[in-house]
Parts: C-alpha cells; structure tokens; sequence
C-alpha cells in the first residue's frame, strides 16, 4: 500500500476510535433518535458530520494554529458554545411530553422545518466545542507531513466525513427501533435528565474553559 494511503487511513481510524467516547455529538444523534425517531437522528446525524467536515478541513489545511491563536475570538466560541449546550440542556432537564408509542417512527412528522432544525442542532453542537479543530490537527500533524500531496489529504478529509456519517446513520437506526424507543418511553424523565445534565457539564467546561483563556 502506498505510504500515504496509509496514512490517510491511519488519520481515519484515529478519528473513528473517538466514536465510543462519550460527548455532546454521542448524546444529541441518540436523544433525537429515540425521542423523534429515525429521521430526526439522521437529520441531526448529518449536522454533526457537517461539522465534522468543516473542522477535519480547518485542520487539515493548517487553519488550527490561527483558530488557536485567536486569543479571544476562540475564547469567544467556547463561551458562546458552551452556553449554547447549557442552553438546550435546560429544555432537556425540564422534560418533554411523553413519547407516543403508538405511532412508529416513520410516521412521526417530518416537516422540512423540524428536519432542519434538526440538522443544526446536530451541527451547532458539533460547532460549539472548537477545541475539534485542534483535535483534528494532532491526528494530521501525526500521520500527514507538510510534503504529502494533495491526493492522500482529500482522501484523509473525505474518509473521516464518510465515517462521521456512518456513526451517525449507524446510531440513527439503532436507537429509533421499537424496542429502544419503548425502553426509552420508561425511562424518558431518567434519560433526558441525564442526557441534559451531561451537555450542560461539557457546557460549563467549555464557558470555564473559555473564560481562563481571556
């Protein structure tokens, strides 16, 4: 296998072994899923794939170190970021209606404006924690090189994107089937209090973090 293909895939594989660590993209595509079905987790899904795409670019091509020297514009994120998560953590903290078990997933509404809600949902939560970026440069700055071409860097950027959107398809489905979802419904109050409590701990961390930076 060609050196650089290789580590275009090692890139990838760095990035998918994230997939398993908990984090605000984990609870949101799950929550949406099992809350609002298959359709909705896909929609938020894509959103954080999207970020995903935006950050593993900003990373690939050399924009991290000026994100991160940024001083307090990316102090400014993280606070808005953070206060973003804590924002939705309190919908989440203060319930929901309970979930209709008797309509399947396909058949929730699918409006064009709750899919796009969604989606930035999916996309703001992935947006809100910028330190992504800097992740996304020690997985370059570990397998890429300043002389690997443009080929194997396309190819490293477009196999995370790709991986990103299978997680999520991946989690979409598994969490809208009948089973999951009436798991869900008995233990919904439980499972948003808790999905909410963890987004608002990376939100305050995030708001403490930014803070410390100015």
């Amino acid at each position: 296998m060609n050196p650089y293909t290789h580590s275009a895939l090692l890139a990838v594989g760095l990035f998918a072994l994230t997939f398993f660590s908990p984090g605000p993209n984990l609870l949101v595509v799950i929550h949406a899923s099992a809350a609002r079905g298959r359709r909705a987790g896909l929609a938020t899904g894509l959103g954080v794939a999207c970020g995903d795409a935006i950050y593993a670019g900003l990373g690939l091509f050399g924009m991290a170190a000026l994100i991160a020297q940024g001083g307090l514009l990316f102090a400014a994120i993280k606070v808005a970021g953070g206060a973003y998560l804590i924002w939705y953590s309190i919908g989440l903290l203060r319930g929901h209606a309970p979930l209709q078990l008797d309509i399947a997933p396909e058949a929730l509404p699918a409006a064009e404006s709750a899919l796009s809600r969604s989606f930035r949902r999916g996309l703001v939560t992935d947006l809100a924690n910028p330190q992504t970026v800097l992740f996304f440069a020690s997985i370059f700055s570990v397998t890429l090189t300043a002389d690997t071409p443009l080929g194997p860097k396309v190819l490293a950027w477009a196999g995370i994107v790709a991986a990103s959107l299978a997680w999520r398809v991946f989690l979409s489905h598994a969490f809208s089937v009948a089973a999951v979802r009436r798991g869900y419904a008995r233990a919904q109050g439980v499972m948003e209090r808790l999905v909410g409590a963890g987004l608002a701990l990376f939100g305050a961390r995030l708001i403490w973090q930014g803070l410390q930076q100015r």
